[in-house]
């Protein structure tokens, strides 16, 4: 290893060659660098992200490119002028974009107007109160579900394992919350700043939660406080509320999205940060706390449909009432509830003559549902049915559900294009075709792909798909592991290693199921653990419990580190046989050409092999735009399968 004055050199020169280099292309306007280069410490795994803006009547060779300068690897987004405009405009102050350009430095630029907009809203501090409003409701609206995820493994399945994982990633948009409270634009890692912002919650919530023992007792502790911290700050609420108010009668969720998402913007367009889905739950889990009410009202899936659902609307009156669904209290008969709701539910869309098929894709098994189930339903149309949007979330009963919407020759596309051993296969495997009309969503009938909808011994997967997969989740290991190395190596972090730990061997479980041929599913530590206990054991379960020090992550990565080198072979099979049959070296333009994908993953996957000396790596001249007259580099690779030193 290098010390970290030269790798900081090393990098500055890759910088200073690129800028030479694009700064001589009449086509390239500005540049700039963000990620760890442009706020925080490179280190020897870094990469530089770039952003190039072209002419507005550029005519890039392709959107985004894999670059070399010095050794260092770098990717690079051509933009033209007019489109950085109005991305950069269009960033609400507090997003992941103005977050991204707020940690970036402007290297070059030879139009004034982008030195003017750069410097307009790549401010870190300037937040303004209307944006940082819809941006808090944002971020609340990302960590409701799986705060409820958590409650829900704590107080139904009695699983701390899953809760304190699904509370990591709770606590990570919490303290995004934080530093946005404290107008701050959060960078990507958030905790640091959060932990300096309010010591006290964080601490509880986070340091002494990873530290300690998973008891019942210390997850309770952490929902609770959670939970009070949630209420303490329900101002974050106020668009909602002040929209309810005004409103004066209950509004449909269909209304609250459309109202809203124009708020948002200040815009009369529907353009808008927000998913569908994201008020809609929001909404429901105020009116779960009691804060606002929930009715029905009537509603249309299609244009032309005869029959109507009903889907929530809330209205507000000033009040706060008990909660229909207490934290930790389970209702007796909330799944003969549930399952009477669908019953109702299934018997109003089957008269729909628009609709072909529901497909139920949730378990409701009676030790999997609770008050806070919220069960999910994809609706196949007939091909030319018009609906007005994809998702919708009705109620039936006080029971809300969550329907998708697909015409059959979509879904019939959806089905042949989803990989063996994907989330989405393992989903649909275990689905249960509720009502059919037509006979590919019979039930037992064979589907598109190599599975039946509701046949769990489906869930095998083919050599073909499990290599894809295999090869996407190897590239995605080598980030994350490169991640949490450079927090312990570099930043000495121990809690944050730890945080990047468990996504590396959330990862790693999926590796470990797809290399056994089974489809990972939700829980898949769980899955992982049963084929290899001793090394998930060693690098997970047994470091829960125990305070962690620099040793014990160290170790525990360089176990990791011995897997993915012991698994390369498997992991990168399709990369290492193309590469090898070329017999010459490859550009990461072939190999994207030749794999018919422009997936990043070809590229961490080529960088970790090449770190690894597995493979070589060279240069190629690229040119960025069809009329670019000086070049820069792009890698290039070489793979020898009988090199003595593999």
């Amino acid at each position: 290893m290098h010390s970290q004055d030269v790798i900081e050199e090393q990098y500055r020169e890759a910088v200073d060659l690129l800028v030479e280099k694009v700064q001589k292309d009449p086509y390239i306007l500005a540049a700039i660098v963000a990620g760890s280069f442009s706020y925080a410490q490179v280190w020897e795994k870094s990469d530089l992200d770039v952003e190039l803006i072209g002419r507005d009547a550029i005519r890039p060779t392709q959107s985004f490119f894999s670059l070399v300068e010095n050794g260092v690897n770098i990717h690079a987004n051509v933009t033209p002028r007019n489109a950085f405009k109005r991305a950069i405009e269009s960033a609400q102050q507090g997003s992941f974009m103005h977050s991204y350009f707020s940690h970036s430095t402007l290297l070059f630029s030879h139009d004034a107007s982008i030195q003017e907009w750069y410097d307009k809203n790549a401010s870190r501090t300037n937040i303004g109160e209307r944006d940082k409003q819809f941006q808090l409701l944002n971020v609340i609206a990302s960590i409701l579900p799986s705060l409820v995820y958590a409650e829900k493994q704590f107080y139904v399945n009695k699983d701390c394992l899953t809760c304190f994982l699904s509370l990591l990633n709770v606590v990570q948009g919490l303290a995004r919350l934080e530093v946005l409270l404290n107008n701050e634009v959060p960078a990507r890692e958030v905790i640091q700043p959060a932990l300096r912002y309010n010591p006290d919650f964080f601490n509880r919530v986070y340091t002494d939660l990873i530290n300690c023992e998973k008891t019942e007792a210390v997850i309770q502790d952490t929902l609770n406080a959670i939970n009070a911290y949630l209420d303490a700050r329900q101002f974050i609420f106020q668009p909602i509320l002040e929209y309810l108010i005004a409103q004066k009668t209950p509004r449909t969720n269909t209304e609250l999205n459309a109202d809203l998402g124009r708020s948002a913007h200040g815009k009369n367009d529907e353009a808008s940060e927000f998913d569908d889905e994201s008020f809609d739950f929001v909404c429901q889990w105020l009116a779960w706390k009691g804060i606002i009410r929930q009715v029905a009202m009537p509603i249309k899936l299609t244009v032309k449909s005869q029959v109507s659902m009903e889907e929530p609307a809330y209205y507000y009156d000033g009040t706060v009432g008990a909660s229909d669904a207490s934290q930790g209290h389970l209702k007796a008969n909330i799944h003969a509830q549930i399952h009477q709701a669908l019953d109702s539910l299934t018997d109003t869309l089957r008269g729909d003559m628009y609709i072909l098929a529901a497909v139920l894709t949730s378990n409701l098994a009676e030790d999997n549902v609770w008050e806070k189930t919220t069960p999910h339903l994809t609706l196949i149309l007939r091909d030319g049915t018009k609906f007005k949007q994809k998702e919708y979330q009705l109620i039936e009963d006080g029971i809300p559900f969550r329907v998708q919407l697909h015409t059959r020759s979509d879904y019939r596309k959806l089905l042949e294009g989803t990989l063996q051993g994907s989330a989405l296969h393992s989903i649909l495997a275990e689905s249960r075709v509720l009502f059919s009309k037509d006979s590919l969503f019979s039930v037992g009938a064979r589907l598109p792909r190599p599975y039946s909808v509701g046949d769990p011994s489906c869930l095998q997967v083919g050599e073909r798909d499990k290599h894809s997969q295999l090869l996407n989740a190897g590239a995605n290991m080598a980030a994350i592991l490169a991640k949490a190395e450079k927090w312990l190596h570099l930043k000495h972090d121990i809690d944050y290693t730890f945080l990047y730990l468990t996504y590396a061997v959330r990862e790693l479980a999926r590796i470990e199921v797809l290399l056994h041929s089974e489809t990972p599913r939700r829980k898949v530590i769980y899955q992982a653990l049963a084929h290899n206990p001793s090394f998930f054991n060693a690098v997970f379960t047994d470091l829960i419990d125990k305070p962690k020090d620099e040793t014990m992550l160290r170790d525990a990565l360089e176990r990791i580190d011995a897997y993915l080198e012991d698994n390369l072979q498997t992991l990168f099979k399709p990369l290492l046989d193309f590469l090898e049959e070329s017999g010459e070296e490859r550009t990461i333009t072939d190999i994207y050409t030749h794999f018919g994908s422009r997936q990043l993953a070809f590229e961490l996957a080529c960088e970790w092999l090449a770190q690894k000396e597995v493979i070589e790596q060279f240069s190629a001249p690229i040119r960025l735009t069809k009329d670019s007259q000086t070049s820069v580099e792009e890698p290039a690779y070489y793979f020898d399968a009988n090199n003595p030193f593999l």
